[in-house]
């Protein structure tokens, strides 16, 4: 029997395409998801040979990877928002460090180490081509990972190295945070935020090469930045703004208007830790809410997709993570 509740990850940052890690560096559980996940093609070999069915099948590619749900454990997380925007930049501060992570022409190769059960796996050169980060209420932050690589091995003993699991250490959490948004400018505004969530895909390819079914590499594509805010407004500023272009305006404008937004996490066990994520260039829209008769305050989905930037130097989003970890 496979004990489905038995789940863990590992992963390391590999030093080049090929060179799989010889250890995780972080180890921490799972909330749902695969371990190990296979795309694997069959396609017949169709041909007429005198019979009224097909004679051969053939396996057009194989593709491994991970697709897993975790929550937001300070040590391992900014290593994937990392690997999933392609720059980070760590530097010491107030006891800890701080590490920024912003976009980046290529993504790290990392290896990831899969347990369920008493089942181990490991995939190779992978690099993540979503990242799925969904808060409400005061629910510990969710984290999808989904990650696409070059080679796997199936059956192993176990997790190589000592990595102690972060499971027990807690993780980044809404309560205590600030959550900023506004939908004209780039100087968000406290709001009565409930829930949000932040995708970053990469659009990763993965190819098999002529005389092989496993890919030649990992190949990204653009980074598509989207989301949502979801707020209980006081009053209509911001759908206004976001609509006429100006916080006192009344006619509608076709001009993109650009606002906002910077959410801070704190940690459920450690209160040096703490997670921001911050954006200003969010093209923001909204529907206007519904009368309910029933009644209650009224909710506002704001949502963004696309992300863009201002200048060849920027970045969609900026994320700062601050933990214990010197360096990625």
């Amino acid at each position: 029997m496979i004990n489905t509740s038995i789940g863990l990850i590992g992963v390391a940052k590999q030093t080049a395409k090929g060179t799989p890690a010889a250890a995780p560096a972080y180890v921490h559980g799972l909330t749902g998801g695969k371990t190990f996940n296979l795309e694997r093609n069959v396609a017949s070999a169709d041909v007429s040979c005198g019979v009224r069915a097909g004679t051969d099948s053939y396996v057009e590619s194989v593709v491994p990877g991970v697709d897993f749900d975790t929550y937001g454990y300070a040590d391992v997380i900014p290593l994937y928002l990392y690997a999933a925007m392609g720059n980070i930049a760590s530097a010491a501060a107030s006891g800890g460090y701080d590490h920024t992570i912003t976009l980046g022409d290529l993504l790290p190769y990392l290896t990831f180490w899969g347990r369920i059960g008493s089942e181990f796996s490991r995939v190779d050169s992978c690099k993540v081509d979503e990242i799925e980060m969904e808060f409400e209420g005061n629910a510990p932050l969710s984290f999808g990972i989904t990650a696409v690589g070059l080679a796997a091995t199936l059956g192993l003993s176990g997790f190589p190295g000592a990595a102690d699991p972060s499971c027990f250490d807690g993780y980044f959490v809404p309560t205590g945070g600030t959550f900023l948004i506004d939908t004209l400018g780039d100087t968000p505004l406290a709001a009565p935020v409930t829930a949000g969530s932040l995708t970053l895909a990469n659009s990763c390819t993965a190819d098999p090469l002529a005389g092989q079914v496993t890919p030649g590499d990992v190949e990204e594509g653009k980074l598509t930045v989207s989301g949502s805010v979801t707020v209980k407004p006081e009053d209509m500023a911001l759908y206004r703004k976001m609509v006429t272009g100006a916080a006192a305006g009344t006619a509608l404008t076709g001009q993109m208007v650009y606002g906002s937004f910077e959410w801070t996490f704190k940690h459920s066990k450690n209160a040096d830790c703490t997670l921001k994520i911050s954006a200003s260039r969010v093209p923001f829209t909204a529907d206007y809410p519904d009368v309910d008769p029933n009644g209650g305050a009224a909710e506002m989905e704001f949502s963004f997709d696309n992300v863009g930037v201002e200048s060849a130097g920027g970045s969609p989003i900026t994320i700062v993570a601050h933990n214990a970890v010197e360096s990625y």
